[in-house]
């Protein structure tokens, strides 16, 4: 899944929220300096992203644009769950988007300065852009995806998201429909049932990186 996505799936732990943030650009040791809630923030992430690479319907919806978009249709198939989260948040949770939006930056803002670069970046980046709140429209899909075109390494054909996005539109709601309350489901399991591994490494921790 995609950044509203995973925010979204930590609830409403601060500490949750922050470590999903990061989860893509958490390394090695860094893992360990963080604190337990946050580690587990990162785990989830992780979780989240192998169940879905793993769900029957998620790769059903990016085997329908392989020929589009070749070995990033399941980078293609993640934003555009984003889109459909986005289009109707308000099914979703009881905050209107702008308002969670602006909620989630407060949390991230103060702690942003302790994480990886990258983490810092992208952070600037949604609070210079509001992306998430362009993930409502096609266009602001699109324009998404074709900003990331232009830094992927071999021919994405991204730039054509909105197009694919318009044509496989019933698909592809049904689809989200059908996957995207499992995933809430398995997310809050997780949350609440902290695995083996969480555990283990929580009381392994050094002083905290991000808190």
């Amino acid at each position: 899944m995609n950044t509203l996505a995973h925010l979204y799936l930590s609830g409403n732990d601060p500490d949750l929220i922050l470590g999903n943030f990061i989860g893509d650009s958490i390394r090695g040791e860094q893992f360990n300096r963080l604190n337990p809630q946050v580690q587990q923030g990162v785990l989830l992430h992780r979780q989240v992203d192998r169940y879905t690479d793993a769900h029957p319907v998620f790769r059903g919806l990016s085997s329908l644009m392989r020929e589009d978009f070749g070995r990033y249709c399941s980078v293609v198939a993640d934003v555009f769950m984003d889109h459909f989260l986005a289009k109707d948040w308000h099914r979703y949770h009881q905050q209107p988007l702008v308002d969670y939006t602006d909620w989630i930056k407060c949390i991230l803002a103060p702690r942003i300065s302790a994480c990886p670069t990258r983490s810092q970046r992208f952070f600037d980046y949604l609070s210079r852009t509001d992306t998430l709140l362009h993930y409502r429209s096609t266009s602001g899909i699109n324009q998404t995806l074709s900003q990331m075109a232009q830094r992927t390494r071999f021919n994405s054909g991204m730039e054509k998201s909105g197009e694919v996005l318009a044509r496989l539109y019933p698909q592809l709601q049904n689809g989200f429909d059908d996957f995207f309350p499992q995933l809430v489901a398995y997310a809050e399991r997780q949350r609440h049932s902290p695995t083996p591994q969480a555990k283990q490494v929580s009381s392994q921790a050094e002083p905290a990186l991000a808190s």
